[in-house]
């Protein structure tokens, strides 16, 4: 019986560390050889990758990384940091959510590439990320390095009641080809200002949302309210 189990438990162990590979290219798997991998830290949340929302390459089953399987090629993959820390012994919990940053990889086959950024040690040093993330892609074998281009801003909270993406890219994808390919899809252009995106979306007018603006207007310094004003009256 023990041996069963502890097959059992090896197979289920084996499965959880092959989920987080995820292979991003048409086709039967290929071996390592012939295709690019990319290691993208656990901390690491991708936005898009050239363009595409790839939902499974957010996959995180097991271990501190995730493993991108790519065709060999350039990628663009715009990621930002999220973390949930801890405040008060556990009391209460703070979510902190950077910028975006733009990671660059220009890989061949059989190369392995990491996304590295600055890792903060505490709340403090990621609160002061919010603002300032950048990160570089690193060639494994080789040791070059290509440092990140700065992303988008984080969304604000009324942007997310909204149901506005961080990032307005094109259908979620399950492959993602290269930038040089004919099949790449463009990288997605920069996001309009929000007030030229609120006309195409309307909160519906009952108590929780008016409790919910008031909760927004409570969290807004002066300066930003003062802002806000002068908006509404434009």
């Amino acid at each position: 019986m023990r041996i069963i189990v502890s097959i059992a438990l090896a197979c289920l162990l084996s499965a959880c560390a092959q989920q987080s590979q995820v292979q991003l290219y048409p086709g039967a798997e290929l071996p390592a050889n012939q295709v690019l991998t990319v290691q993208v830290p656990a901390a690491l949340e991708i936005a898009d990758l050239n363009g595409q929302e790839v939902p499974s390459a957010n996959f995180l089953f097991s271990g501190d990384k995730r493993i991108l399987k790519l065709e060999p090629g350039e990628y663009r993959l715009n990621a930002f940091y999220k973390n949930v820390y801890d405040i008060g012994g556990g009391i209460s919990s703070e979510v902190v959510r950077t910028r975006s940053a733009i990671f660059i990889i220009d890989g061949n086959a059989g190369e392995t590439w990491r996304l590295g950024y600055p890792a903060p040690e505490n709340l403090e040093q990621a609160r002061e990320l919010k603002e300032t993330f950048n990160g570089w892609s690193e060639n494994l074998a080789t040791g070059e390095r290509v440092a990140s281009q700065a992303g988008q801003q984080p969304q604000s909270s009324l942007n997310q009641l909204l149901g506005n993406s961080a990032a307005e890219t094109s259908s979620a994808a399950t492959t993602v080809a290269p930038l040089e390919s004919s099949q790449a899809a463009p990288v997605a252009a920069p996001l309009p200002a929000l007030a030229a995106s609120t006309s195409k979306a309307a909160l519906p007018h009952n108590d929780a949302t008016l409790a919910t603006l008031q909760q927004l207007w409570q969290m807004l310094t002066p300066e930003s309210r003062e802002a806000f004003l002068e908006w509404v009256q434009q």
